[in-house]
Parts: structure tokens; sequence; C-alpha cells
């Protein structure tokens, strides 16, 4: 294993942090190019996906691939949100993010569909347009508040004080942490009229790391 070792300055790096991120180098794997940001669980898996490209793997000396990778496993580690390893086989979440967090301007422009596949991904969006839309029984849906029984579990969102609790085994375990959702909440999402759910999933991307997800 290499000793790790804070990569250098390069022609190609940043001169700053990009545009809405956090202006602290502590928050990027690659502190002195401003790359990799690791600030929030999405972004830290976006990390991880990206920089196990060996196109940008080769940009760095195995010793600043080491620091990068520590760091990116460190944030990762910290939200809850790392690859599982099961009966010795990476389990690597099946496409949760395809993107990076869009910014709050792109977010403003995505329909349902598009903010379930960002907050699901395409994995558990196919699983949730396979639950029975009779699987869902809504008990309030008003003054900012939602509550369903959706199959056998239960899930209610408050917008007001920001909590979203849900008891899937697959929510409490793996999606809750890095503030996603499963199949179960995608499919009560689904019920909803599409000009209701939008603006309410908007909110929840916009806002997610101040909410409370349990």
């Amino acid at each position: 294993m290499a000793t790790p070792r804070r990569p250098a300055r390069r022609p190609d790096g940043r001169p700053g942090p990009p545009d809405r991120y956090p202006k602290d180098p502590s928050k990027y794997a690659d502190p002195a190019n401003w790359k990799y940001p690791v600030h929030s669980p999405l972004h830290a898996r976006a990390a991880r996906r990206y920089f196990n490209d060996p196109r940008n793997r080769a940009k760095y000396t195995a010793n600043e691939q080491e620091f990068i990778d520590r760091r990116i496993d460190a944030a990762l580690t910290r939200f809850g949100v790392a690859v599982k390893i099961t009966a010795g086989t990476m389990e690597p979440e099946a496409d949760t993010l395809q993107e990076d967090l869009p910014t709050a301007t792109a977010i403003a422009a995505m329909g349902r569909d598009d903010l379930l596949r960002v907050l699901l991904g395409k994995t558990r969006l196919r699983a949730a347009m396979g639950i029975a839309e009779s699987a869902v029984r809504f008990v309030e849906n008003r003054g900012g508040r939602l509550e369903a029984a959706v199959k056998q579990y239960h899930a209610r969102i408050d917008f007001n004080s920001r909590v979203l609790a849900h008891d899937c085994a697959d929510f409490v375990k793996n999606r809750a942490r890095g503030r996603l959702l499963c199949k179960h909440l995608g499919r009560l999402f689904l019920n909803l009229r599409e000009d209701q759910a939008t603006p309410l999933l908007r909110r929840i991307l916009t806002e997610r790391e101040s909410w409370d997800f349990r």
C-alpha cells in the first residue's frame, strides 16, 4: 500500500471551489485542486464512482491516489453509505446516483420521475413502479404532512418539521443514513398527482441535508 500524500497543485486543477460548492478545502478529497467534493452523502458516493475510473486515477501518483481514496472512504463511512460487502462480494448500491447532486437551478426544472430517479436510483425506481397502486393507503395528506401505509409498512413525511420516517428494512438499514428513498416511498409519491408530488420532491432534494430521515 502506498503512503498517502496530499495531491500537488495541478495545471488542470480548479482555481477555487465550483459555484455553490463548499469554500472549505477540507470538504474535498483533492483539496489542492478543489476536486472530488465529499461534503454530502451523494457527493461522497459520486466522488467514489468518478475516482474509480482509471482515467481519473491515472492523473495522480500512487501516493496521491491513496490520499484521495482514504478521504473518500472516510466520508462514505461517516455518512453511513459506504458500499456493503455481502458474502464476500461488493454490492455497489445499484444505480443509486448517476450524476452529481443537481444544483438548485437544475432541481427546479426537474419533473417527478427525474426527481425520483435521483432519490431512488434507476433500480429502486423500477421496483417502485412494480408495486401496485392499491398497495398504498393514505392516512393523511394535508397541511404539509403525508402519512400512508405502503403494503405492510408505514411512512410519515412532515414538511414543516422536515422529518421523514419509514419502517421498511431497506430504508432503516441503508437509505435513511444517506437521506435517500426506498421503493415504498417511491410508490407513495407515484400515487400522488404529479403536480403535487413534484414540488414536494423538489423540497426534499433541495433541503435534504437539513432533514431527519429515520
